[in-house]
């Protein structure tokens, strides 16, 4: 399937990356030119994913609300990816509600957030930050943007990718293709033009961890294993440096700014940066205030060094997590280091020396950062736009596993096979089972085993009412419709109901003009499912 071109020649589709600490968008500026970061406020390249709110005031987005977190956490929102498309019962929220000084609030199946006298849904406060996005975009372009392609986790579900379109929504923006973070990042660095290969991603932002591992057949781009660490990130780097230049503070100068929030905030500034210059030097030199300053006064100044030595001992254990979690997802796969042909550095969290040389020595290869990791994913999401746009995408859908239903004597009947090319519609006659049979339930399952405990549950749709009659008479019939969208929706022409909906696994192929990028589909119900083994011993 060939997508058609969309808009006008001079109609800019931006990608956008929406990270857990900012949002970076960024666009090609014309045929065959690299793709360029969207500069933002001051000039910056990012967005902070942050954002205020102040009674009886409009929001503030970026740096201002950054500003707010340590006089006004109550009404700072930061976070917010993490609760696109949540149930109030996720592990993941009540993690970060301990983490964080909003409230977060049961709201229907999902949740919203308490700030500034007000209540928003997480789409609403995700959508401030595209909005400002999109701004940016126009101002730096010259032009409406009105498209977007947004790259979001390789782990996101149908709803959490529901509620980042209704985020873009909001923005006055139209998503026109949701693109996978490890596809983007590979799309950036070219493996649509190179040979069959397998890489490592590994993505360390401010305060997430994620390790994919992906394996590339000429324009197949699928992602085979992945692992995270919901709370491991450059952040846990800059708290451990502000608390070392604190106590220096404390032990020189006599001085606790830890109790002064304006103080405070300029430390943990200095922090941040001394991280990245420490980076490419031995040593950096800090002039942290000592004191609030006042017209016409200078504020004390506190001169402190920072050695590399020191971030590096302060980092030993962080870096020592990240190559755990780098076996684990290896083992977990049946690979080893020497499996791997090359490892992409992601995200601000991965420029660590210490974390380089520990990747080099268990690899015995230097991973790839000639691009700049906090801007890679944007990048790559650039250029899908921007294929988009031209229309030079082929876009087909392969179904990475066998969809089917459970048969009585708990094997696996295949009705969808897999490498079917999408969208695809087939229809199966299930027949009743037993004399007056009023119910039937269709249980799903996608996998390549026969046996249905080996295979993953989908869900179950249940058809009530069914006409008495003696067994095997009665037939119900139903089609399963799988989309581009990589959702299966499951109907019966004799049932009135809307169709039940679940995501599947799917292998997304897409050939732009001089190269591909593809990405993989995970698969989660949108019903409530009972459990596999229950399901399998029907």
């Amino acid at each position: 399937m060939t997508d058609a071109k969309r808009g006008a020649d001079d109609a800019p589709i931006i990608g956008i990356d929406l990270g857990m600490t900012s949002v970076i968008a960024a666009f090609v500026p014309g045929p065959g030119a690299p793709p360029k970061v969207i500069p933002g406020e001051r000039g910056s390249s990012s967005l902070p994913a942050v954002v205020g709110f102040k009674q009886g005031k409009g929001p503030v987005v970026g740096k201002a609300a950054q500003d707010m977190l340590t006089t006004a956490p109550a009404d700072t929102v930061t976070g917010v990816k993490r609760l696109l498309g949540r149930k109030s019962t996720s592990q993941a929220v009540r993690d970060l509600q301990a983490r964080v000084g909003f409230r977060i609030v049961p709201d229907g199946e999902g949740v919203s957030i308490e700030v500034g006298g007000a209540r928003l849904t997480p789409a609403e406060v995700a959508g401030l930050l595209l909005n400002q996005v999109r701004t940016f975009a126009e101002a730096h372009l010259g032009k409406p943007v009105k498209e977007c392609v947004v790259a979001v986790p390789a782990y996101f579900n149908a709803q959490q990718k529901e509620a980042v379109k209704d985020a873009a929504r909001r923005a006055k923006l139209e998503v026109v293709k949701i693109v996978h973070e490890p596809t983007a990042v590979a799309l950036a660095y070219g493996y649509n033009k190179s040979g069959d290969s397998r890489i490592l991603i590994l993505d360390m932002g401010g305060i997430r961890l994620d390790v994919s591992v992906m394996e590339i057949t000429g324009n197949v781009f699928d992602v085979v294993a992945t692992g995270g660490d919901a709370y491991l990130g450059g952040a846990n780097l800059d708290a451990r440096i502000t608390e070392w230049i604190l106590a220096q503070i404390k032990k020189k100068f006599g001085k606790d700014l830890s109790k002064e929030a304006p103080l405070l905030m300029k430390v943990r500034t200095a922090a941040e940066q001394a991280k990245r210059e420490l980076s490419r030097f031995k040593a950096v030199d800090l002039q942290i205030p000592l004191e609030v300053g006042q017209k016409g006064k200078k504020p004390q100044i506190g001169a402190l060094r920072l050695p590399k030595d020191t971030v590096e001992k302060l980092a030993e254990d962080l870096v020592a997590r990240v190559i755990n979690l780098v076996n684990h997802v290896l083992e977990e796969r049946g690979l080893t280091a020497s499996d791997i042909d090359d490892i992409i550095f992601v995200g601000g969290g991965t420029r660590l020396p210490l974390l380089k040389s520990k990747v080099h020595e268990m690899f015995g290869k230097e991973p790839k950062a000639t691009l700049p990791p906090e801007e890679v994913i944007a990048l790559g999401a650039a250029l899908l736009a921007d294929s988009l746009r031209r229309g030079d995408t082929a876009s087909s859908d392969m179904l990475k596993e066998p969809i089917g239903i459970a048969l009585a004597d708990g094997r696996f009947m295949r009705i969808i096979d897999k490498d079917s090319k999408l969208p695809i519609t087939r229809r199966v006659m299930i027949p009743t089972t037993r004399d007056k049979q009023r119910v039937v339930e269709v249980d799903l399952f996608q996998g390549e085993s026969d046996d249905l405990l080996n295979t993953e549950y989908l869900g179950t749709v249940v058809y009530e009412d069914i006409p008495e009659a003696k067994a095997g008479e009665a037939k119900i019939v139903v089609d399963l419709v799988l989309g581009m969208n990589r959702i299966l929706v499951v109907t019966s022409p004799e049932d009135g109901r809307e169709g039940e909906k679940f995501e599947i696994k799917t292998k997304e192929h897409e050939s732009i003009r001089g190269g591909a990028p593809i990405e993989p589909a995970l698969c989660v119900a949108k019903n409530e499912p009972t459990r596999p083994a229950e399901a399998a011993k029907r």
